[in-house]
């Protein structure tokens, strides 16, 4: 037979009487149920029998007693413990590396360490450790190692300071170049904490030689040490004296490679050219004084012509080029008159001076036109201009007719020029419309007779 009891506040205590063979009974404590744990034997807990608690890996018990007893009245004393997770001690100390700031470790908790200033985490290694089941803490490699910035060597110079094997992190370096080279960027640069040299490390560029000197004069760079690639070095001379060749010169490479001047340096020397006197002619800019390198230019009075270049240079030889122009007298080429001629053959020349005149009669059975109309007049005078034309020429026309003829002439002209179907077109009914207007002109003369 089995009896049930329960006492509050306890835990639920079964008490089991067994019915012996001899016909006595026995009283048994209950198997708990402990989180993570377990009591050791685990079985016949039965009055005065002792059992200890075994907590899972990673727990400890919590309290200072492990043993209990199991008493008459079905109980266990002291009571039932438990267990709770474990700790780990402090992570272990790793050189030249900290950690994230923790003061509890339970089981399972990760710590990463970083590197300190001047240090760097050594490739493939997790600075990463765990607390483990058993309370200590995953193997730790080595984790840091010093920076190191990589060697500063540049060509065609040299450190200042003694040369190292290492260059870690706070170091400075110096540099200097060679002689015909020149540094390009910080001449001083200190290895960092990236492993990197701020500012870069520079390099030291080839330079030309001192620019050549000359004679009566001096260049821009007597007071540069240095002649990089691309500088520009100007000549000039004492008073008095002209720079012969160009001003200036240039620091440049013919191949990429070798540097040097881009040409010869000028000359100082005395130039002077003669006044340039142009007959009838007048020179710009006016100047009393003509040094190398001078220019001027010339145009003529009214009535003359310009011969040649408008305008010259004094050259090192002393002459002007281009060599200087002449005024020559505008001339009038020797006017034609259709239907008209000359009436004096002392007039008969092939060129005319400015202002000189001509006499045109028309020929027999042509007289003057003024407008469209016929004049009166027997005689005609062009004069001519200074800019080598005449003054309007007449035009003689048949007397009568002479109109109309001229405009048929004209039309079979612009026929044979190719022009336009469609302009022709509109050409001849202009015509057509002048000869309308002719012949009422006529016939209204008549009817005043």
């Amino acid at each position: 037979m089995r009896v049930f009891l329960c006492w509050p506040g306890q835990l639920l205590a079964v008490v089991v009487l067994v019915l012996q063979l001899a016909g006595s009974l026995e009283v048994q404590c209950p198997i708990p149920v402990i989180a993570h744990g377990q009591l050791k034997p685990a079985q016949n807990f039965t009055y005065g029998s002792v059992a200890t608690l075994e907590c899972d890996a990673g727990y400890i018990p919590l309290g200072a007693t492990t043993t209990m007893r199991c008493l008459g009245s079905g109980r266990w004393h002291p009571r039932v413990p438990a267990c709770t997770l474990g700790h780990c001690p402090y992570p272990p100390v790793v050189d030249h590396a900290d950690r994230n700031l923790q003061r509890e470790f339970p089981v399972g908790t990760t710590v990463t360490y970083f590197c300190r200033s001047g240090y760097t985490l050594l490739p493939e290694v997790s600075p990463i450790t765990t607390c483990l089941k058993n309370f200590t803490w995953s193997v730790i490699p080595k984790l840091c190692q010093k920076v190191q910035c990589p060697s500063p060597a540049i060509r065609h110079g040299r450190e200042i300071s003694p040369r190292k094997d290492e260059y870690t992190v706070g170091h400075q370096v110096e540099f200097q170049c060679d002689p015909s080279y020149v540094l390009r960027g910080s001449q001083r640069i200190q290895c960092w904490s990236d492993g990197t040299w701020r500012p870069p490390v520079p390099y030291c560029d080839k330079v030309c030689g001192p620019p050549p000197k000359i004679t009566n004069g001096q260049h821009s760079g007597l007071r540069t040490e240095q002649f990089p690639y691309g500088l520009e070095v100007k000549y000039s001379c004492v008073e008095g004296l002209s720079l012969i060749g160009n001003d200036s010169i240039y620091c440049t490479s013919d191949d990429g490679v070798n540097l040097a001047w881009s040409g010869p340096a000028p000359e100082c020397r005395v130039v002077r050219c003669p006044k340039p006197t142009v007959e009838r002619g007048r020179m710009t800019p006016q100047r009393f004084t003509f040094p190398y390198g001078a220019a001027v230019r010339f145009s003529c009075d009214e009535g003359f012509v310009l011969h040649g270049d408008a305008e010259s240079w004094c050259l090192a030889d002393g002459t002007w080029h281009p060599p200087l122009p002449t005024c020559r007298p505008v001339l009038c080429p020797q006017p034609q008159v259709a239907n008209g001629r000359l009436k004096s053959t002392s007039d008969g020349k092939m060129w005319y001076q400015t202002n000189a005149t001509v006499t045109f009669e028309c020929l027999r059975g042509y007289r003057f036109s003024d407008d469209g109309d016929t004049s009166s007049e027997d005689s005609w005078t062009a004069t001519c201009l200074p800019d080598g034309n005449w003054t309007p020429l007449p035009k003689c026309k048949k007397e009568g007719d002479a109109d109309v003829c001229e405009e048929i002439h004209y039309i079979k002209t612009v026929f044979e020029c190719g022009v336009p179907i469609a302009e022709l077109k509109t050409l001849l009914e202009i015509q057509k419309l002048f000869l309308e207007i002719k012949k009422l002109k006529v016939e209204l003369e008549n009817l005043n007779k």
